[in-house]
C-alpha cells in the first residue's frame, strides 16, 4: 500500500512539471504590437477663430405695429346711445284721444292762469332747465314758476309708431311713479303707473305686425286699458329703454331730462296737455 501511495505522488508531481514547462498553469501575458502612426495620419486640429455674430434682422418693418392683444378700446364695448326722439308729425288726433286732466295725485297745483304773468320766481329752474326756461319765453309762460328745486330719479321710454312712452320712478309729493304718453301730434296724457309685479301680466301674447311689438309690463297696461292710447300711439317699435333722469315741477307742468335719449322734455299741462323735446 505504501509503494501504491508513492507512485501515485510521483505521478501526480511530474504531470505537474509538465504543465508548468508548458505555461498551462502560468499563461504568459499577450503583446500588443504597437501601430505606428505618422504625423499624415493624425486627425487634423481645426482652429477656433472668433467671428461676430451677425445682427438679427426683423422681418417687420421698423414702421408696422403687428398687435397681437386687444387694446384696452377693442376689449371694452361702448354702447351706441338710441337715436334721439323727434315729433313726427304722422299722427292724426282721433275722437277717441283723451284729454290730460290734471289731478291732486299727479298733477303739481296751478298757482296762475296760462298766460298769467306771476312776476319773479322764487325758486329758479336748475342745471340744464335753466338753460331751456330762460331762452323761450313761450315755455316760461306755459309752465309759470318751479315750484322745487330739481330732484333725480330713474326713468325708461319705449318708442312707438306714433309717440313713445316714458316712465318716471318718482314725481310729485307723495311721490309715486308714472308714465307719460307722448303722441306725435304734441301731445300727451300722465297717467299713475298701476302695474304690479307679479299681479298684472307683462304682456298677453298679442301678434304685431312684423317689425314691431306688444309693450309690457306697465307700458302695456295703459297701451291696453287706457282708451285712445293703443288706436293712438300704435305698436312699439323697441324694448324698454331704461336710465336716469332728471326733473323739476312747475307751476303748469314738468321739465324731465332723460340720460338715455340725451333730451329735456318740456310737459305743459292742459286740455290736451302739450310736449316739446329740446
Amino acid at each position: 500500500m505504501a509503494k501504491r501511495a508513492s507512485w501515485r505522488t510521483a505521478a501526480v508531481l511530474a504531470l505537474a512539471l509538465v504543465l508548468s514547462g508548458c505555461g498551462v498553469l502560468n499563461p504568459a501575458p499577450a503583446t500588443v504590437t504597437p501601430i505606428p502612426i505618422s504625423p499624415t495620419d493624425a486627425l487634423p486640429v481645426v482652429p477656433i477663430v472668433a467671428t461676430e455674430t451677425p445682427a438679427v434682422t426683423s422681418v417687420i418693418p421698423a414702421t408696422e405695429v403687428v398687435s397681437i392683444l386687444p387694446t384696452a378700446a377693442e376689449r371694452t364695448t361702448t354702447p351706441t346711445p338710441p337715436p334721439p326722439i323727434t315729433m313726427t308729425p304722422t299722427f292724426t288726433p282721433s275722437p277717441t284721444d283723451t284729454p290730460v286732466t290734471p289731478n291732486a295725485a299727479a298733477y303739481a297745483p296751478v298757482g296762475a292762469a296760462p298766460g298769467e304773468s306771476t312776476g319773479a320766481c322764487a325758486t329758479a329752474p336748475e342745471g340744464s332747465f335753466a338753460t331751456i326756461y330762460a331762452a323761450d319765453p313761450q315755455i316760461q309762460t306755459g309752465l309759470g314758476c318751479p315750484l322745487s328745486g330739481s330732484t333725480p330719479t330713474s326713468s325708461a321710454y319705449t318708442t312707438f309708431q306714433n309717440g313713445l312712452m316714458v316712465w318716471v320712478a318718482s314725481l310729485g309729493s307723495p311721490p309715486q311713479s308714472v308714465i307719460y304718453v307722448l303722441f306725435n301730434n304734441g301731445t300727451y296724457q300722465r297717467l299713475t303707473d298701476t302695474f304690479t309685479e307679479g299681479v298684472d301680466p307683462s304682456s298677453t301674447g298679442m301678434a304685431p305686425p312684423e317689425g314691431f311689438a306688444e309693450p309690457v309690463r306697465g307700458f302695456g297696461k295703459v297701451w291696453r286699458d287706457t282708451p285712445g292710447v293703443r288706436e293712438g300711439i300704435g305698436w312699439a317699435s323697441s324694448g324698454e329703454i331704461a336710465g336716469a333722469a332728471q326733473v323739476q315741477l312747475f307751476e303748469r307742468g314738468e321739465m324731465l331730462a332723460l340720460t338715455q335719449s340725451g333730451q329735456t322734455f318740456i310737459f305743459i299741462a292742459g286740455a290736451p296737455g302739450t310736449w316739446t323735446a329740446r
